[in-house]
């Protein structure tokens, strides 16, 4: 129910932005370009004035870009059991993002520059959220049964992408989609993340709060695919997915103390995630 919340959520905020001419981009001969046989891709020719140009190259360089959607969460252990010392009494499991937290939340905002009509350098900042998923079973210290769970996931930053689009095709529908492929690099804000509600033996360990991970910048990479069809003369709107990697990290060891029983349980695995964004472009 939450991915489907989720989606809906999606595609409202993109539908209003779309309202207020946030959606698409690209250039005049970017705009031609797009398809040969039809008008940005349509049957019917368009009608809209045309803009003035100084010269014979009239493509539109700067393009204004947003989205937002759901970002899955496939991959990466949050707790890594695996690593604690079982010789001082701790047996703890693994337990992964995706058990740790529902699914997030991502948007973002920027702009692309069109180095030819098929080729954009892409910048975006972003925000994203995964709430909690609540208190879990951790395993046990010294047969004791330990619980708890992670403080909400949140982060932000930029990336820098190249994207690169292939021939228009026809489809259903829309008529003429797009695709494209862009791979990006950036570097994320993850704020600090406790163990909340942490008890030992049904007892609350240092008053249910724990110090787990640093806040910090970590690196990220995604590659990405995507369709985008026109949605006015000089907009698009675009569904994309892919795949995300976001580094591991720091282990917050103010609480945690490293030779302890539970030291190795905050070495967690880099977090990844499968976006699904609509993403729309306004080009100048």
């Amino acid at each position: 129910m939450r991915k489907i919340l989720l989606g809906a959520t999606a595609l409202t905020a993109t539908a209003a932005l779309s309202g207020c001419s946030f959606l698409g981009i690209g250039g005049h001969d970017d705009y031609r370009s797009y398809d040969r046989t039809s008008s940005y891709y349509g049957s019917q020719p368009v009608q809209a004035a045309p803009r003035p140009c100084g010269t014979q190259q009239c493509l539109a360089r700067w393009n204004f870009e947003g989205g937002v959607g759901p970002a899955f969460i496939v991959g990466g252990d949050a707790v890594s059991g695996d690593r604690t010392h079982s010789e001082l009494g701790a047996d703890v499991r693994n337990i992964s993002w995706d058990t740790a937290y529902d699914e997030g939340l991502r948007g973002e905002l920027g702009g692309s520059y069109a180095l030819n009509p098929n080729t954009k350098v892409t910048a975006m900042g972003f925000y994203e959220k995964a709430d909690s998923a609540g208190t879990l079973d951790w395993g046990t210290v010294n047969g004791e049964d330990l619980s708890g769970g992670l403080s909400d996931y949140e982060s932000y930053g930029a990336e820098l992408g190249l994207r690169k689009y292939f021939n228009p095709g026809r489809a259903p529908i829309v008529r003429t989609v797009r695709p494209y492929v862009e791979g990006r690099i950036g570097a994320s804000y993850v704020e600090d993340i406790q163990i909340e509600n942490a008890t030992l033996g049904g007892d609350a360990f240092n008053d249910g709060i724990v110090p787990f991970y640093d806040n910090g910048w970590v690196g990220s990479a995604a590659g990405l695919v995507g369709i985008e069809t026109p949605l006015t003369r000089y907009s698009t709107i675009a569904l994309e997915t892919g795949v995300r990697y976001q580094g591991a990290l720091d282990s917050d060891n103010s609480v945690i103390t490293p030779g302890s029983a539970l030291s190795g349980t905050n070495n967690g695995d880099g977090r990844v995630t499968v976006p699904l964004m609509l993403r729309g472009r306004y080009r100048f």
